[in-house]
Order: structure tokens, then sequence, then C-alpha cells
């Protein structure tokens, strides 16, 4: 596993965007993207020392952020890491008490790779990124 990103709900991109670049050194930002199978648009924020924020917002109904936002949980969500094998690595998680949060869906933001959540025992959230190689 190797480390990607952390992952933040916000309620709109660009408010999100401005706040995380106010109180974090943020040095690169993606163009937003629209992803409408798993009902989000996601930005890329770096900073300085080379972490990677991903600003999760809904969009549409049925989204995984909205009642998160609504209840002011989980706000920041998940921990992002690219395996190499999705599957072996969901058979770990799942070996260890990690609970999936539903099947892999390939996501616009990673160019279509399959991503997949687990919620762990530690109760926060791990994102597996299939790798592009």
């Amino acid at each position: 596993m190797k480390f990607d990103h952390i992952g933040l709900f916000v309620a709109d991109l660009e408010i999100g965007r401005q706040k995380l670049s106010a109180l974090l050194p943020i040095t690169h930002e993606s163009p937003p993207i629209d992803d409408p199978l798993i009902k989000v648009r996601v930005q890329f924020c770096t900073d300085s020392s080379g972490i990677c924020y991903e600003l999760v917002a809904p969009f549409g109904e049925g989204n995984p952020v909205s009642l998160s936002l609504e209840n002011g949980k989980a706000i920041l969500n998940h921990v992002a890491y690219v395996v190499t094998d999705l599957k072996a690595e969901a058979i770990r998680l799942r070996k260890e008490g990690a609970f999936p949060l539903g099947p892999a869906k390939p996501a616009v933001a990673f160019d279509g790779r399959l991503v997949m959540f687990f919620l762990t025992p530690l109760r926060f959230i791990i994102e597996l990124i299939e790798d592009a190689s």
C-alpha cells in the first residue's frame, strides 16, 4: 500500500478550497472532477510538504456526502492508498475486521480505476485505489 490522499467532505468545492487554502500552505489545485457514478464532485489540493487532500462535495441525490455534512460527522472522511492488487487488499482488510461500504466502482477522478471503501474497527475509513500499472 502506498499513501495517496486524505479525503475531506465539504458542502461546496470552491468554499472548501478557499478555507483549506487559508488554513494550510496549498501549492497546487487540480480542476474539479464530476463523478456521476459515485455521485460526488472532487478536487485535489496539495500542500507544500506534498500531502494531498481530496475535497469531496455532493453531486446529486443519493450521494455519500450530504448525510455526513448534515450530522457533522466523518468530515475528515478517509485515508486513501494505492494498491497493486485491490482484491487481495480487500480480503486482507476484511480479515482484520474492516467492513466494505460497497462494491468496488470505477472512479472518474482516477481515470476509471476501481476504488473501494472500508470502515475500519478504529472507526475511520480506508479507500483503496487500484494501481494504474
